[in-house]
């Protein structure tokens, strides 16, 4: 099973994508790029702390807000040719991220 420090690696691979997707490979056309990569890495960079020390309520949350982002990417993956790699690219570090969110385990209740 994959440790959950790969949440970390996951959700900075997720934020190193957003600047190369939105600024440079595929920018948008009608909105400013800084509002869409202000839009999608602000709520990244606020669970990122929380994230980073592996506090499973922030690793939640983060995988909350990441359910978001892998709508959008399976969306852009059929629909956006330009952008179909760095979609693909996000929904596999996303995978990621669930399969290691998995690693979190419920305390057995103790009997006393």
């Amino acid at each position: 099973m994959i440790p959950l420090a790969w949440c970390r690696i996951a959700l900075v691979g997720i934020l190193l994508i957003q600047p190369l997707w939105f600024g440079w490979i595929n920018p948008p056309t009608v909105v400013p790029p800084w509002l869409v990569l202000a839009i999608t890495m602000v709520p990244l960079l606020l669970v990122l702390p929380g994230t980073w020390q592996l506090r499973p309520r922030s690793l939640v949350i983060a995988g909350c807000l990441l359910l978001l982002y892998f709508c959008l990417a399976v969306m852009e993956v059929w629909a956006n040719p330009p952008a179909r790699w760095p979609a693909a690219a996000q929904i596999v570090l996303i995978a990621v991220y669930f399969i290691a969110l998995l690693s979190i385990r419920r305390q057995p209740a103790r009997s006393d």
